[in-house]
């Protein structure tokens, strides 16, 4: 009986002394990740206020079709959308970040001869992508799809323009189409589509 409770006696006390230790540690551990935390906050300079604001480009959804009649017996008629291809793009101007939101167009493209259909195309990124100039296309958005009136004496005239935000660079396509619905596509070079 004497051995079992000086048994029990030793390992309640042995329990004691290493909660107490614990304790301790605990408690000295949490003292220095305080101090640690202090000496750390006094050395950060005052933050300055920054604020973000987010722009879509476009406003909302776009869905517009025009119809142009030229004087040689061609009809243009050119669909634009919004898609769901978005380009985020973060600028920072005085203190205030701008998240720029692009939104993607499609656009499809069809030319009547003397009310006869000759060209019907779906404008993409893939129907002019360049694989070696994948820097540009992975970010680049159809900007602008317009008929060139002055220039359309012949065969319609159609300008193509292709916008990166993130490289803030354009490319520019025009593509010249004939009666029998042939197309020339050529890249424009410069920013100015004219």
């Amino acid at each position: 009986m004497f051995f079992k409770n000086n048994i029990k006696g030793s390992i309640k006390s042995l329990l004691l002394v290493v909660v107490f230790l614990f304790v301790i540690l605990f408690c000295s551990v949490s003292e220095i990740r305080l101090d640690k935390q202090d000496n750390f906050a006094k050395g950060l300079p005052v933050l300055q206020e920054i604020s973000l604001n987010e722009t879509e480009i476009p406003e909302g959804l776009a869905n517009i079709e025009t119809d142009t009649l030229l004087t040689n017996d061609f009809r243009v008629n050119i669909h634009n959308w919004t898609n769901t291809e978005r380009i985020y793009h973060l600028e920072n101007k005085a203190g205030t970040y701008v998240k720029n939101k692009y939104k993607g167009f499609s656009s499809d493209l069809r030319i009547y001869y003397k009310s006869q259909l000759v060209f019907d195309q779906r404008l993409s990124k893939g129907f002019f992508e360049n694989p070696e100039e994948s820097a540009f296309w992975n970010n680049a958005i159809l900007q602008t799809v317009e008929v060139d009136e002055l220039k359309s004496i012949e065969q319609p005239l159609i300008h193509i323009r292709f916008y990166n935000p993130v490289q803030e660079e354009f490319k520019a396509y025009q593509i010249k189409v004939d009666h029998l619905g042939e197309y020339d596509l050529q890249f424009i070079s410069g920013t100015n589509l004219s």
